[in-house]
């Protein structure tokens, strides 16, 4: 026969059963794990680490007692706090490309028709453009956490976000876009395709 009981578990030698440590295990799994995916989204320390409980002073609400340790965590950036802006519409500068001379009017009508065609990426009704003005373009995610803007000038195309706390998949969705920006004016400077 197989034993059910394989254990001594606690100070009373208390017999538990197999499936009953299993579940015990895995509980103790997911709670760390969720732990630890809380502290990592709202992480302030730098780094990621155990600290002894005494010694932490830059761990605030984001650190988690476990067995008498701090586990703090701040990877990827997670919990660095960003000075918030003066002006909540002022835009966050993506990316500048420095240029030796630009058509305007062809530039923005090339820009415009590529990103009136990205309208429906991912989905239907996922993105709306807007010519601002003459050297302007928007495009306005569905959500309306953020848009970005791209700006002609003489010297430089200007890549601009706007909006205080865009969604995570208006992040998603303008790297995706902005990365087809990317290689329309790659096609349009050095004249097709690779």
């Amino acid at each position: 026969t197989i034993k059910k009981y394989i254990c001594d578990f606690g100070s009373d030698k208390k017999k538990l059963p197999m499936k009953q440590i299993n579940q015990r295990n895995v509980l103790k799994s997911v709670t760390l794990v969720v732990m630890l995916v809380c502290a990592f989204l709202a992480g302030t320390c730098h780094g990621f680490g155990f600290k002894s409980i005494n010694t932490v002073n830059n761990c605030n609400h984001a650190s988690i007692t476990h067995r008498g340790k701090v586990i703090c965590a701040g990877l990827f950036g997670f919990g660095k706090k960003e000075p918030e802006p003066e002006n909540p519409n002022e835009p966050k500068r993506i990316f500048e490309i420095p240029v030796e001379s630009l058509k305007n009017g062809g530039l923005r009508f090339a820009l415009g028709l590529h990103l009136i065609g990205q309208q429906g990426n991912p989905v239907k009704g996922s993105w709306k453009a807007n010519q601002k003005s003459e050297s302007v373009l928007e495009m306005y995610y569905q959500d309306d956490t953020g848009m970005f803007s791209i700006t002609l000038t003489e010297k430089a195309i200007i890549f601009d976000r706007y909006g205080m706390r865009p969604s995570l998949l208006y992040v998603l969705q303008e790297s995706v876009l902005l990365h087809g920006v990317l290689d329309e004016l790659n096609s349009l400077a050095f004249g097709g395709e690779e």
